[in-house]
């Protein structure tokens, strides 16, 4: 997984025509790697215009590294927004790295006792798959806030949608002229916990994998060689990660292509896909528009009960009622 965003400062006074504005119950967070100022801009503008001012945590244009702030300022940001009584909804900013660096040491005790509802995707699967192990809770697998002023009307409504605890409409394979492929048939349920591929292998072995006995696994990935995501997916399969799944969903493999200089000319990206999901014996459906592409990404609960079906080259959010989300007083 890779991603190529780099801080610069915010502009000065871009919160400046939000001065009086109602607070919204949203607290925007940087747990992996900086965000552009301009994309930072553009993403609180898009809530502000939709429900008010996001609290932000101060490390959002910090850079130390490759990361937000260093280890204790960005696990201190974190902890300050499970702990505000406000916010009913936690935001990255971006993606990157870091938030595996921070696990062991986050404290679950605040959202067991204040929920809240958290949103990003990349490296923040690994945040979303700490919240479901160590508090039980749900969250959405979506864009970062960072993103949100370069996506289509219907992705944000998707998003908006599931902020406030509603349920979102099937997720369509193929529809934008994606590849779309199916392996096996028919229709399978269990609960959905999408991410990223590489993220959810580095959790094998640490108490924060989810157990995926049932499930509906959705993965994406961005700017590995077909030969990693290989070695990933065997890594998922030989350990026992995916023992027991109901069905595999596969969203976007951006940019996950041999170099027009490597040589080798292997097997693609989705041959990868089919060779090695195609020994789990179960439904599997690629080519739906979640995950690292440009200008797309659609949210997906994680944790939720759905139904992946092959005919209709769907998956369906079959129910959708977080303890935490933006349509509750």
């Amino acid at each position: 997984m890779t991603d190529e965003d780099n801080a610069t400062r915010p502009h000065e006074g871009s919160d400046s025509h939000a001065l009086g504005k109602a607070r919204a119950a949203i607290h925007v967070v940087a747990g992996s790697g900086p965000v552009k100022a301009d994309r930072l801009a553009r993403g609180l503008a898009h809530i502000r215009r939709r429900c008010g001012e996001p609290t932000q945590a101060p490390n959002l244009a910090t850079r130390t590294g490759y990361f937000a702030g260093d280890d204790a300022t960005r696990l201190a940001t974190l902890d300050a927004a499970f702990r505000d009584a406000q916010a009913r909804v936690v935001w990255a900013a971006r993606g990157g790295y870091g938030l595996t660096r921070l696990l062991r040491r986050l404290d679950p005790a605040p959202l067991r006792e204040r929920p809240k509802l958290l949103v990003g995707f990349s490296d923040v699967t690994a945040l979303l798959c700490w919240a479901w192990t160590q508090a039980g809770l749900m969250g959405v697998h979506g864009p970062v806030v960072g993103q949100l002023g370069e996506l289509p009307p219907d992705d944000l409504e998707r998003l908006w949608t599931l902020l406030e605890g509603e349920l979102p409409e099937p997720l369509v394979a193929g529809e934008d002229g994606q590849p779309c492929t199916t392996l096996g048939a028919g229709r399978v349920e269990g609960r959905l916990f999408p991410a990223n591929l590489e993220i959810l292998r580095t959790l094998i072995g640490t108490p924060w994998l989810p157990d995926l006995r049932g499930a509906i696994v959705a993965v994406e990935e961005i700017g590995e060689r077909p030969y990693r995501l290989d070695r990933a997916l065997t890594h998922l399969l030989e350990s026992g990660a995916l023992r027991g799944v109901a069905g595999v969903a596969v969203g976007q493999l951006h940019a996950c292509v041999e170099p027009e200089n490597g040589g080798s000319k292997g097997w693609s990206a989705e041959e990868v896909i089919e060779d090695r999901f195609g020994r789990l014996g179960v439904p599997v459906l690629t080519g739906l528009p979640f995950g690292h592409a440009p200008k797309r990404n659609a949210a997906l609960p994680f944790g939720a009960p759905a139904r992946l079906d092959l005919e209709g080259a769907s998956l369906e959010i079959l129910e959708w009622s977080p303890p935490a989300a933006l349509s509750q007083s």
